[in-house]
């Protein structure tokens, strides 16, 4: 449980620096941008090397688990596999909510599940995942043309 509020905070925290490098009061001071830049990309080298103990913790709890596992003992409440753990790699590799969008279309997965896809990786709200939707099908749709 605190794997996942450490998680979601971070999360949080990453969408707070996009949102700043984005501001009026940032682009206008290069210095500010470089500084934001500079977070941001650290955030991102953080985050990628989050995910990566908190699934080798997983691991670990794992492998406890089946060492003192009885023979034929079958294991209760143990968390399931992180069904978007690609795009989660995506995410912390760059991509953004449309590319994210964008894989899970070419993964095939129906409207739904890649609403709840981004929801889950970028921590968006139902709003801000279909506008990510939304975009993401304009810039096809001009690549197309």
């Amino acid at each position: 449980m605190s794997d996942t509020m450490l998680s979601v905070s971070y999360e949080s925290l990453g969408k707070i620096l996009e949102q700043l490098q984005e501001s009026p009061e940032i682009r206008n001071s290069p210095e500010l941008t470089a500084r934001v830049r500079n977070a941001v990309l650290f955030h991102r080298q953080i985050s990628a090397e989050l995910q990566e103990l908190l699934k080798e913790h997983q691991e670990l709890r794992e492998t406890v688990s089946d060492l003192t596992r009885e023979p034929g003992e079958r294991v209760c409440n143990q968390s399931a596999q992180n069904q978007f753990s690609k795009y989660e790699e995506m995410r912390d590799l760059g991509s953004d909510p449309q590319e994210v969008y964008l894989a899970t279309k070419d993964d095939g997965l129906d409207d739904i599940k890649s609403i709840r896809a981004l929801r889950q990786v970028f921590n968006l709200s139902l709003r801000e995942a279909q506008k990510a939707i939304s975009q993401a099908k304009i810039e096809l749709s001009q690549h197309a043309a």
